[in-house]
Formats: C-alpha cells, sequence, structure tokens
C-alpha cells in the first residue's frame, strides 16, 4: 500500500468516527449533542473547571466556534459558565449534574468506539500505532505538544 495514502486513510477514519459517534449519541438519546460537543465534555471531564480559552486549546477550535458550541451546550443543561472573581473577562466552564449524570454513558460510547478501532491490534501495536500518529500531527502543528499535554 503506498504511503501517499496517508490523508486519504486518515481522512476515512476520521469520517467513520464520527458516524459512529453520532449514531452512538442519538442511540443513547444524546443526538443534540455533536462529535464537537462530546469533545468540549470530555476535556471538562479531564479539567473539571477550565477556562474557555484552554478547552478552546485543547479542542483546537477557535474561541467564536467554542463560545457558539457551548451556547448550545449551556441551552441544554450540560455545562455552566462562572466569571472569574478577579477578573470578569475570564468565563469558566464547569460540567453541571446533567453532564455528570450522562458521563457514564459518554465514557461508554468513546470505550465502544476505541476498542472497536483497536479490534485486532497488540498493546505494542497500539502504542506504537499512536506514537507514530502525534509525529504526524506534530510535524503539522508543532505546538501540539503543549496541547497533548493538556489532554493527558
Amino acid at each position: 500500500m503506498s504511503p501517499r495514502l496517508i490523508i486519504y486513510i486518515i481522512s476515512r477514519i476520521r469520517d467513520e468516527f464520527h458516524r459512529h459517534l453520532n449514531l452512538e449519541l442519538k442511540e443513547k438519546g444524546l443526538s443534540p449533542l455533536t462529535t464537537t460537543h462530546a469533545d468540549i465534555l470530555f476535556a471538562l471531564v479531564k479539567k473539571k473547571k477550565a477556562q474557555m480559552q484552554e478547552i478552546a486549546k485543547m479542542i483546537n477550535r477557535d474561541k467564536s466556534t467554542l463560545t457558539a458550541l457551548v451556547d448550545k451546550l449551556e441551552v441544554l443543561g450540560f455545562v455552566s459558565r462562572t466569571k472569574d472573581s478577579e477578573d470578569q473577562r475570564i468565563v469558566h466552564l464547569e460540567l453541571t449534574p446533567k453532564a455528570s449524570s450522562a458521563r457514564p454513558v459518554l465514557l461508554g460510547i468513546s470505550r465502544s468506539l476505541v476498542n472497536n478501532l483497536y479490534r485486532g491490534f497488540t498493546e505494542d501495536e497500539k502504542k506504537e500505532l499512536v506514537r507514530l500518529l502525534m509525529k504526524l500531527y506534530q510535524n503539522q502543528n508543532p505546538e501540539s505538544a503543549a496541547v497533548m499535554d493538556l489532554l493527558q
């Protein structure tokens, strides 16, 4: 197989992952959520309480795009915003109890999708694949190391 197919393959994997994720969200009654909404919720699971700009960096979205996504999550009751007590320009995001109760469902969906992606892989192959994909990502985005540190 030609190494030049890398972009095509990665694009197809992403498309299929999003298709499966959207189907799972719909089946579990979370259909108003999109994959990007799920990215925000997973980022907040990691950080508990985070500034908007930090979440934007974690999910690789600009602040204006994030604002529209968070607006919808807030209307749906999944996140709450609070202004920083010392600097009113800073907005913090937190998961609501509704999001916390949906967390096991979201984690189950994530686990299922990841298990499906790795079907037939050994642990060493999984680690090597992630290492190589990170190398590709860092070639495209030198600032990605800082973003990946936020996610771990």
